[in-house]
Formats: C-alpha cells, structure tokens, sequence
C-alpha cells in the first residue's frame, strides 16, 4: 500500500538513523558548484561535518564546536539546530524547511503522488508556501526517511554514497571527538 502524504510528513519528521556516513554537494542551477564536504552522525543528535572550505562543526547534546581551517576553535554549551540548509538537514529532515511551519519554505504537495523510482526511492513534491507555482523534489531514503537529494528550481543539495553503517576509521573518529557511540 502507498504511503499518504500525511505518513510521509511524519517520518520526514522522526527520521534518526542509528549511524550514517555521507559525502554532499550543493549545485546550482547554472552548474555552478556550492558547499561540498562531508559528515558522520553518531545517533543522539552527535554529528561530525566536515567542509571543503569552511572547516569543521562537531555537535553533542552537551555541545557545539567549530574548528575552522586555521586550527581555531569555538566551542559553545549545548546543541545548536542545524540551518535548515546544512547537509543534517537532509540526513535529518526534521531540520529542513519543509514541513509546512511558519518558518518553512517548502510543504508537502498532496495533489502529487508519491513515485517509487529505480533505485526504489521515494519522489516526494513540494511546493513553495509563499508561492504554489514553484515546486521542488526529495528523493528519500525508503527505509531511513533520510533525504538523499533535494531539488528547487535554484539548486540542488544532495547527499552522495549515503550508508547507514560506519567504517572502523569513521567510528574511531566519532569516538575520539564525540565520545562513544
């Protein structure tokens, strides 16, 4: 049986996975290339993201850190949200500004159907809040709920080689600098 519309919204919103590793890219429409790095989520809301030119953000419950590029650091107390444009916010789609809130962008579009494409993800449609003319796509993860790519008619954000496992390397990294999973 499909997936409502009204059940899609709700696992877009409870999407945690236990682990998961990524790279991501931003591409504009022009084919201008924007934000690229990479991340590791470590369950708990415990994140490790890394930039090509903007350092790296580190974030346990107790803590958000930043180490920039030059080796300085700022740590400040307690976890800060994501932006609803940072790569989390896709792995962790609760964050994105797709829900319909008043801080929102983006809200389900329930005149579309949801499509199974073939690598067996869930196309999901958007319009824009402020202005139905504008529509936008989320391929989703079909069992994690994660969103692989995000498609506006400015750009595209996009999770690469998303998996939901992590390496040994990885998992020490997390370890070291977010303490134990």
């Amino acid at each position: 049986m499909p997936l409502s519309h009204s059940e899609m919204a709700r696992r877009l919103l409870g999407a945690d996975p236990r682990y998961a590793a990524a790279q991501f890219r931003t591409v504009f429409a022009d084919g201008e290339v924007g934000e690229t790095g990479s991340l590791l989520y470590a369950s708990h809301g415990r994140w490790i993201v890394d930039t090509e030119h903007g350092g790296r953000v580190l974030r346990t419950p107790q803590q958000t850190g930043h180490e920039e590029q030059d080796g300085s650091r700022h740590t400040l107390p307690g976890p800060s949200s994501p932006s609803a444009t940072s790569p989390i916010a896709l792995l962790l789609p609760r964050y994105a500004s797709i829900h319909g809130r008043p801080e929102d962008d983006w809200v389900i579009d329930d005149r579309e159907p949801i499509r199974t494409d073939s690598e067996g993800c869930l196309n999901v449609t958007f319009r824009r809040t402020e202005d139905h003319r504008y529509v936008a796509t989320a391929r989703v993860h079909p069992a994690e709920y994660c969103i692989r790519s995000f498609t506006t008619p400015v750009a595209t954000a996009e999770l690469i080689g998303l998996r939901f496992d992590l390496m040994p390397a990885e998992a020490d990294l997390v370890r070291t600098l977010l303490g134990d999973t």
